[in-house]
């Protein structure tokens, strides 16, 4: 009897896919996740030796300032690090979460969340599911100023604050 026709559910489990740091973008509505996010992938891009980026609303490429949703996969020297911007909805976060661990096997995930924790919000999905992965440390809030033009330093002083931790992660032999 062949296996056409069955079904295979996969239950990730962090510890078991990979030894990974879990990075999380916080910040209320519109506080600039997104944003903060893309500064962070263009970042990356420019200070790495291959790049993938994952279909997401076509194929989008986060470019400049601009703000859509967007998952990818940066080879950062020896570290492989996944970036998914879309953190409202929590099932749909799991759901990304899940296929970039499975398919891409990052060394470092960064996800945005809401700061809310709350029954349904993203933030709670990651403190109940990935709770016994995430460390002091990780959880950075973005900067929101009212000010339009110190926007941007706002949100590239967290970025710094990321980037530094990310090359702190020391990256364990494969």
């Amino acid at each position: 009897m062949g296996l056409t026709g069955w079904v295979y559910i996969l239950e990730i489990n962090f510890k078991n896919i990979c030894n990974m740091e879990l990075i999380i973008i916080r910040g209320r509505q519109d506080d600039g996740k997104t944003t903060t996010a893309t500064m962070l992938h263009n970042e990356l891009v420019n200070r790495s030796s291959a790049v993938r980026f994952v279909k997401i609303n076509g194929d989008h490429i986060p470019v400049g300032n601009e703000v859509q949703d967007f998952r990818s996969v940066i080879d950062l020297g020896k570290k492989r690090v996944a970036i998914i911007s879309a953190g409202d909805d929590d099932d749909a976060l799991k759901e990304e979460m899940e296929k970039l661990l499975m398919v891409y096997r990052p060394d470092i995930l960064v996800v945005c969340a809401r700061a809310y924790d709350r029954s349904g919000s993203s933030y709670r999905m990651l403190t109940e599911n990935y709770g016994d992965i995430m460390k002091d440390g990780n959880e950075f809030w973005t900067e929101y100023t009212v000010d339009p033009t110190m926007a941007s330093e706002a949100k590239r002083k967290v970025v710094d604050k990321i980037i530094n931790r990310i090359n702190e992660i020391q990256i364990p032999i494969r």
